[in-house]
Order: structure tokens, then sequence, then C-alpha cells
């Protein structure tokens, strides 16, 4: 029988990816593989020309809540802007992306179904002395959860 888990406000495993930063509350290795949940601070100030970083999932769901800020969210073909209390699940195949346009920090909570992909947030994080060991983050996330990016 599992017991449960706690995270603090200050627990978690933080990390910086470039400008943007980010915690995971908990991990896919605290849930069996069930699922992962992040919290995540895209920076503010993505070009006007708008690259959302689209990319689609083979073997994974997405969901996205925002707590704070404004976000251009793209699912599919379709452009939407979120804000606090929004929503968004991404099923596995379906192209998404992001991007932060405003002058605010955006704040969201992002979930993997099932967990594992937010190990290479932590794995390849831009706060750590010299490159980690691997392939990269692009190529280690298409290899193992079946993600393809397209060109920006």
């Amino acid at each position: 029988m599992e017991i449960g888990l706690t995270v603090t406000a200050d627990g978690g495993l933080a990390f910086e990816d470039g400008a943007d930063r980010g915690r995971v509350i908990v991990s896919g290795s605290d849930t069996g593989g069930r699922y992962a949940l992040m919290e995540w601070t895209v920076a503010p100030g993505c070009s006007a020309a708008l690259s959302f970083g689209a990319h689609r999932h083979g073997a994974l769901e997405e969901t996205f809540y925002v707590r704070s800020g404004q976000l251009e969210f793209l699912l599919g073909e379709v452009v939407s802007t979120l804000g606090p209390g929004d929503f968004v699940r991404v099923p596995p195949g379906v192209r998404h992306g992001y991007a932060n346009v405003s002058d605010k920090p955006v704040e969201l909570l992002v979930g993997f179904h099932p967990g594992g992909f937010e190990a290479l947030f932590l794995k390849y994080r831009t706060d750590q002395a010299g490159p980690p060991a691997g392939p990269g983050f692009m190529e280690e996330a298409g290899l193992d959860h079946a993600t393809t990016f397209e060109a920006d």
C-alpha cells in the first residue's frame, strides 16, 4: 500500500532552462511512472514572429494549466490566447507549442502522462556545470518518448 507524498512549496527539484525555469513537483519515479507534474515559468519577450516550438509526442499526453500571465498556445493548427485558470489537454500525437509574447512571466502547471518526460528537463538543465552526457534534449525526447519537433 502506498503512503502518498507531500511536497512543500520549497520542495521538489528546481531547475533552469535558459531564461525559463521550472520545478518538478512529482516525478514519474514518485508515481510508478503513471504521471509527473511540474511548475514551469515561461520568460517574457518571445519575438513578434511567433515561434511556438511546435512539436508532438507520440507516446505522451501533456496538460497545461495557466496560473498567471498570458500565453499564446498552439493546438493543432489553432492558436488561442490563454490566461489564468485556462487549461489545455494535449493527447498523444497532437501538434502543440506556446509563446509568451507579453512582457511578464507566465506561470504554468504542466502534467506528463505517463511520467518520465520531466527527467529530460532535469538532465539537460542549463544551471549545471558543463553539458550533460547524452545526445541532447530533442534527440533523447524522440528516442524515449516518440517526440518530433518542427524546425522554426
